[in-house]
C-alpha cells in the first residue's frame, strides 16, 4: 500500500472515530452546537495531511501485494471519474441557479433592512458588516441560503411569501439570517468539497445529513432567541414553510442552506416547545471534546508492515542450496524431501554478513605502554600497565592529545572542558579552560603549545600552566571538525563543518600558529575527515576511506587504514609511521 493509500485510509479511520463520538454527543439534539461541531471536524479530518505520525497499525504482509498495478489504476481513474462528475455537474446547477436569480430575483428591501437589523444586532458584526439581500423568485423553490462568503442572498419564492404572515416572514427571514451569522454558507463548499473526492464513502453522506440536522436545530434556537415571539408561533412558521415545500419537491442546489421536510422536524419542535438550547454541554464536556478531536486532527496513524515469514529454516554450514532452489523457497514452492523438511541453505558468507568491528579507534600515547581504544560497546579506555584501566563514555572523552615532555594527556568532553590527565596516577591534575560547547579536537606542538576547537566555531590557544587563552580564533557559529599543526609549527589548519552534516563543500583556514590570524581560505571536498602536514607531500586531505591527497589535487598519493582515519581524529597521533601509509 502506497503512502497516499496510508493517508487516505488514516484519516477514513480516525474521522470514523469522530463521526461516532459526533453521533454519540448529537443523538438527543440536546446537545446540537457541540455535535455541530464534531461534524465539522469529521469534514476537516478527511482532508487532513499527515502531522504527526504514529505507527500503530500493524497491517499484515499480504496487505503490501494485493492487487496488480492494472487494478490499481482502474481503481484511481473510477474514483477520479466519481470526482469530476460531482464536481462538474454540482458547478452547473450552481452557475444554473447564480444565472435565473440574476435574471428573475427582485429584490426586498423592506426584509433586507430587517435581515440588516438582525446581523448588526450580533456582537462579533460591526455596524459596517456586509448582509445578505432578500430576493424573491416568482416560482416555487425551497426557501434558501444561496451563494458564497459576502455575495450569499435569502431567496424565497414569490407564494410562500405571500402566504405567510408578516411574524412568520420574520420567523422565516431570522432563521436563514442565522445560517448566515454562523457561516453556514461557507461550510457547504467544505461539505461539497469533500463529499467530491470521499463521494464513494457512505460516512460522508450520513455526516452530510447529520451535520444540516444539528444546524438546522441552532438556527432555530438563534431565531427564537432574536424574535419578539414565542417558542409556539415559530413553530407554527416552520411548520408553515415545510408544509409548503412538502407539496411539490423541489431540487435544491448544491452550496445552498436550505429548508427541506427531514425527518428530525419532530426533534425540532420537541426542543422548541421544551425551550431547551441549542447547546446543553457542560464545560468539562466541551473541554473534553476539543482535546480529543484536536488530538485526532493532529495525530495521523499509520500502518506498519508485519514481517511474516513463509518458512522456517534452520541455517547449517554443512547444508548446500542452489540459486533454483533459493528461488523456490521463495516462491513457497520449493520441493520437499521424504521427511516434508525443507532444503537448508548453506550459511551465507561475505564480508556484508560480518557484524561490525565494535573497535573503532585505539593508538598508542606518550607513556610507555599505554593505549588508547574507542569501543562501541565498552566505551573509551586508556590501558595503562599495572593499573585498571581508565573507561570514559563518549561524552566524557570527546578529544584527546599526548604532551610527550610530561607524559601526560589533555582530554576534551562534551561539556567544553579541558582538563591535563596524569596517565600514571590515573587521576586528572588541573582544569585548563571551558569551552562554550562541546570540544571537537585538539592540537599539540612544542613550539606552539596547545590549541582546542569546540562545536560552536572557536578556537583557542591555551597556557597550559595557568590556563590563560592567549590567542582566539572565531568562524562565525560554523562547527570545527578538526585542527592540525604543520611539522615545523608555524601554521595551524583548521577544517570547519561536522562529520555527520553533509555540504557541497568544507572551508579550511590556514592560520598562524601563534596568534591565529587567517592566512588563506580554501574549500576541501565534503568527505573530508581531517587535513595534515605529511612531510613527504605537505599540507594534505584524508577523507573518510582512508585516501589521503595533497591539498588542492584529486589525485590519491597514499592510504591508510579506515578504521585508522577515526583514530587520527579522536587522538591526533603524531606518529605517522604508526599509521601504516601505502605509497601509491
Amino acid at each position: 500500500m502506497n503512502t497516499w493509500g496510508q493517508v487516505i485510509v488514516s484519516n477514513l479511520f480516525v474521522a470514523s472515530l469522530i463521526g461516532c463520538l459526533a453521533a454519540l454527543v448529537g443523538r438527543t439534539g440536546r446537545r446540537a452546537s457541540l455535535a455541530h461541531w464534531l461534524w465539522l471536524v469529521f469534514f476537516v479530518k478527511l482532508i487532513t495531511p499527515p502531522i504527526i505520525s504514529l505507527p500503530i497499525i500493524e497491517r499484515p504482509q499480504w496487505m503490501n501485494s494485493v492487487g496488480s498495478l492494472d487494478s490499481w489504476y482502474w481503481l484511481l481513474l473510477v474514483w477520479g471519474l466519481g470526482f469530476v462528475l460531482f464536481v462538474v455537474f454540482g458547478l452547473i446547477r450552481f452557475i444554473r441557479f447564480y444565472a435565473l436569480l440574476r435574471r428573475a430575483g427582485q429584490l426586498d428591501s423592506d426584509s433586507t433592512a430587517f435581515v440588516q437589523s438582525l446581523v448588526r444586532s450580533e456582537a462579533s458584526h460591526s455596524s459596517s458588516a456586509v448582509c445578505p439581500k432578500v430576493l424573491r423568485l416568482p416560482m416555487r423553490v425551497s426557501p434558501m441560503l444561496f451563494g458564497f462568503g459576502r455575495r450569499a442572498v435569502i431567496v424565497c419564492p414569490n407564494q410562500l411569501w405571500q402566504e405567510l404572515s408578516e411574524s412568520q416572514r420574520q420567523a422565516f427571514l431570522a432563521h436563514e439570517t442565522a445560517h448566515f451569522c454562523r457561516r453556514d454558507h461557507w461550510i457547504r463548499w467544505l461539505e461539497w468539497l469533500v463529499t467530491a473526492a470521499y463521494w464513494w464513502f457512505p460516512g460522508v453522506h450520513i455526516a452530510r445529513g447529520q451535520l444540516e440536522r444539528h444546524e438546522e436545530a441552532c438556527c432555530d434556537a438563534w431565531a427564537v432567541r432574536k424574535l419578539n415571539t414565542t417558542p409556539r408561533q415559530y413553530g407554527e412558521a416552520l411548520l408553515r414553510v415545510v408544509d409548503f415545500i412538502s407539496e411539490h419537491r423541489v431540487g435544491v442546489p448544491r452550496l445552498a442552506s436550505a429548508m427541506q421536510p427531514t425527518e428530525s422536524l419532530a426533534e425540532r419542535l420537541k426542543l422548541l416547545m421544551r425551550g431547551r438550547d441549542c447547546d446543553d454541554s457542560s464545560a468539562s464536556m466541551k473541554y473534553a471534546a476539543s482535546v480529543t478531536c484536536i488530538a485526532m486532527l493532529v495525530v495521523h496513524p499509520i500502518a506498519t508492515a508485519r514481517q511474516e515469514s513463509t518458512y522456517n529454516l534452520r541455517l547449517s554450514s554443512g547444508d548446500r542450496v542452489d540459486a533454483s532452489d533459493h528461488a523456490a523457497i521463495l516462491l513457497d514452492e520449493s520441493p520437499r524431501d521424504d521427511s516434508g523438511d525443507l532444503p537448508l541453505p548453506q550459511m551465507p558468507r561475505g564480508f556484508w554478513n560480518r557484524a561490525p568491528e565494535s573497535c573503532w579507534a585505539s593508538d598508542e600515547l606518550c607513556l610507555p605502554g599505554a593505549k588508547l581504544v574507542a569501543d562501541a560497546k565498552a566505551g573509551i579506555l586508556i590501558d595503562i600497565p599495572g593499573r585498571e584501566p581508565l573507561v570514559f563514555s563518549r561524552g566524557e572523552l570527546t578529544a584527546i592529545i599526548d604532551i610527550p615532555s610530561t607524559q601526560r594527556v589533555v582530554i576534551g568532553d562534551s561539556n567544553g572542558r579541558l582538563r591535563l590527565w596524569d596517565l600514571a596516577a590515573g587521576t586528572a591534575v588541573s582544569l585548563i579552560g571551558v569551552h562554550p560547547a562541546a570540544v571537537s579536537s585538539l592540537a599539540y606542538h612544542d613550539s606552539a603549545g596547545l590549541v582546542s576547537a569546540d562545536e560552536s566555531g572557536s578556537a583557542v590557544r591555551w597556557d597550559l600552566q595557568s590556563g590563560q587563552r592567549l590567542a582566539s580564533w572565531s568562524a562565525e557559529s560554523s562547527p570545527l571538525q578538526s585542527i592540525r599543526y604543520s611539522a615545523d609549527g608555524q601554521t595551524l589548519a583548521i577544517l570547519l563543518g561536522v562529520w555527520d552534516r553533509p555540504s557541497d563543500s568544507r572551508r579550511l583556514e590556514i592560520v598562524e600558529s601563534h596568534t591565529l590570524k587567517s592566512i588563506r581560505s580554501l574549500i576541501v571536498p565534503t568527505h573530508t575527515a581531517i587535513v595534515v602536514d605529511l612531510p613527504q607531500y605537505g599540507w594534505c586531505t584524508i577523507d573518510w576511506t582512508g585516501a589521503v591527497r595533497c591539498l588542492g589535487s584529486t589525485k590519491v598519493v597514499s592510504t591508510i587504514p579506515k578504521h585508522r582515519v577515526s583514530a587520527l581524529l579522536l587522538s591526533q597521533a603524531a606518529n605517522f609511521d604508526s599509521l601504516n601509509f601505502r605509497i601509491q
